[in-house]
């Protein structure tokens, strides 16, 4: 195998990635209160798992809600049904409303479950829309308010 296929394979990761990340992006409707009771217990843990894994505050409950909800629609099937076993173990060791948690200690956790913690922790952190919330940038559409921000030097 040359380095050629390593690049391939990586490049088609990425763009793997970014398919799933557009799709939970793009949807900015509000459907909270009328999907609240539709979720099934599965779907009700993996959103727990993302608004515990996310980087919103307590504060910004409402956007980070708003983000677990498209996330468990649009991109949901990447961990369900096939690691529902570990998404039910993993939210059942979370506080109840737990958000933005530091760190979680995987010490007592089995294999499958750090796999699942670590796979779903790069995914979220992989969409656009966190990454820009991280930066402290503009929503995808938005112009910058410096225009020389990206040639200053940091401070």
């Amino acid at each position: 195998m040359n380095g050629s296929d390593l690049d391939r394979r990586e490049f088609l990761r990425v763009m793997m990635a970014l398919s799933a990340g557009l799709a939970v992006g793009c949807g900015t409707d509000e459907r909270r209160s009328s999907e609240e009771s539709q979720l099934s217990p599965d779907e009700e843990s993996l959103r727990k798992l993302v608004l515990a894994l996310g980087p919103w505050t307590e504060s910004e409950s409402e956007k980070a809600e708003n983000f677990a909800d498209r996330f468990v629609t649009y991109a949901g099937g990447f961990y369900l049904p096939d690691s529902a076993g570990a998404i039910r173990s993993l939210a059942g060791r979370l506080p109840p409303g737990a958000m933005a948690l530091a760190e979680i200690d995987l010490g007592d956790m089995s294999v499958e479950e750090r796999e699942v913690l670590t796979q779903l922790t790069q995914m979220l952190y992989s969409f656009i829309e966190v990454r820009f919330y991280i930066a402290k940038e503009p929503p995808w559409g938005r112009c910058l308010g410096e225009r020389t921000r990206y040639i200053q030097a940091p401070a």
